[in-house]
């Protein structure tokens, strides 16, 4: 049976660290090749979409800070992400064969990928598009959406958590990447296309999927390539990473629920041979700090081993200002938590905590600012770099003078951005990226 030049593979990975068990199955006939290959190895070797070893650069140019921190327009001082920035420094320079990745946790400022993405277009305007990054697969519900991705979804799909979020861990509190897992039933499917331009050439696709009961069934069927069929196998209960190659432009996938049982983690898709930069959007509607702990440590540490991240933002604190007896100090020691964790998975990303935007009403605004200094304070006690979405806005009070504006800026329940003020927010963070990257020094 003849397939088209441009499907090189399908194969699927079952991560050791999720519980799954060694072993090594025959390629399915029509597939070439089709393997299930145990990470009993340590988890990063092989990981995901473009992450492999690279040969190590003797003659790479390292970034150098500059002697003097700049500050920008709004009073932010420029972040000082140095081994971010030197992976970017290897990228101009042709010297990377792997995507620079960030990965961006948060609450419903991030979860649509307006925001996200104003930060994410500048940086590979410059650096190069990398794609789309992490995609949920199976999500129509409280508007979740992808600025680098169409999404189509056919049948019924559960979400869990329920209610999208968890204070404590939910089941066996593994949710993947992103946070939640999309649960289909029988018949139901999915879809997930690149979007025009975004994958100009090759792309590689990884699908995360788990058989927690010992049943189920999926068919993945690739734009480029014939149907795959999935199942359940004995003693395959961890999670699941199926890969496969589309030649692009653009590119894309369905999958659909032939038998009950499957659970999906979101699928990865990246450029293939042509590096650039890749922004991960994990943002949940209504999360705080405490909602990311709750998903089990080991699993969650090893989906972000995974990815390899070069940059790993945190942005949250909206929903903590609603609680009305917060205590700051409970606050910065959430976060010390959760980048401890992150710094455990991704010892060598940088890190980057993005301070609360301002909240209406005086009472509210003096609350977030007292919130921006919890999480500076976190950002310090951790070595991370630190920016004030509330400073960026104007202070205490902008969220007020935002919704005035004309047009406006934000929308009328003073806490949420309009598009053009995410845009806005957006394009100040970018700047102020690359206004710190230009400022060091480029040298050997």
């Amino acid at each position: 049976m003849s397939r088209p030049a441009s499907w090189l593979a399908l194969a699927l990975v079952t991560c050791a660290c999720a519980g799954a068990a060694s072993e090594t199955t025959r390629p399915t006939p029509h597939v070439a090749p089709l393997a299930v290959e145990s990470t009993a190895r340590p988890v990063g070797i092989d990981a995901g979409p473009g992450v492999a070893p690279e040969p190590v650069q003797e003659t790479r140019a390292e970034w150098v800070a500059p002697l003097a921190v700049g500050t920008s327009p709004e009073g932010n001082l420029l972040p000082q992400l140095p081994r971010f920035f030197s992976s970017l420094l290897h990228l101009a320079q042709g010297v990377r064969a792997t995507a620079v990745r960030i990965a961006w946790l948060g609450d419903s400022h991030t979860q649509p990928d307006i925001w996200t993405h104003a930060v994410r277009t500048p940086l590979q305007d410059r650096f190069g598009t990398g794609g789309p990054g992490f995609v949920h697969v199976g999500w129509k519900k409280w508007g979740y959406r992808h600025a680098g991705a169409e999404l189509s979804v056919e049948g019924q799909w559960r979400i869990e958590p329920p209610r999208l979020l968890a204070v404590e861990p939910y089941d066996d509190g593994v949710l993947g990447l992103g946070g939640v897992r999309l649960v289909p039933r029988l018949g139901a499917s999915a879809a997930v296309h690149a979007k025009p331009g975004v994958l100009p050439g090759p792309a590689r696709w990884e699908l995360t999927v788990r058989f927690p009961r010992g049943r189920g069934a999926l068919r993945v069927i690739p734009s480029d390539g014939e149907p795959v069929d999935i199942a359940a196998r004995p003693g395959s209960d961890g999670l699941q990473h199926i890969s496969w190659v589309t030649r692009g432009p653009g590119g894309g996938f369905s999958v659909e629920a032939t038998d009950e049982g499957a659970e999906l983690f979101g699928v990865v898709v990246e450029s293939e041979g042509a590096p650039g930069v890749v922004l991960d959007v994990l943002g949940l509607n209504g999360a705080r700090v405490v909602h990311a702990l709750g998903w089990d440590d080991a699993a969650w540490r090893a989906c972000m081993q995974r990815r390899q991240h070069d940059l790993v933002v945190l942005a949250y604190g909206t929903n903590e200002a609603g609680i009305r007896e917060l205590s700051m100090e409970g606050h910065t020691a959430e976060l010390v938590r959760l980048l401890d964790r992150i710094r455990s998975a991704s010892p060598q990303a940088d890190c980057l905590i993005i301070g609360a935007m301002d909240r209406g009403g005086v009472t509210m605004s003096e609350k977030v600012e007292r919130l921006n200094g919890a999480q500076e304070a976190a950002a310090k006690a951790r070595g991370c770099a630190f920016w004030s979405a509330q400073r960026a806005m104007g202070g205490k009070g902008s969220m007020q003078k935002w919704l005035d504006a004309e047009p406006p800026m934000a929308m009328g329940d003073h806490v949420h951005l309009h598009v053009r003020g995410y845009r806005r927010l957006g394009s100040m963070l970018s700047r102020d990226i690359l206004r710190a990257y230009d400022d060091g020094s480029h040298g050997r």
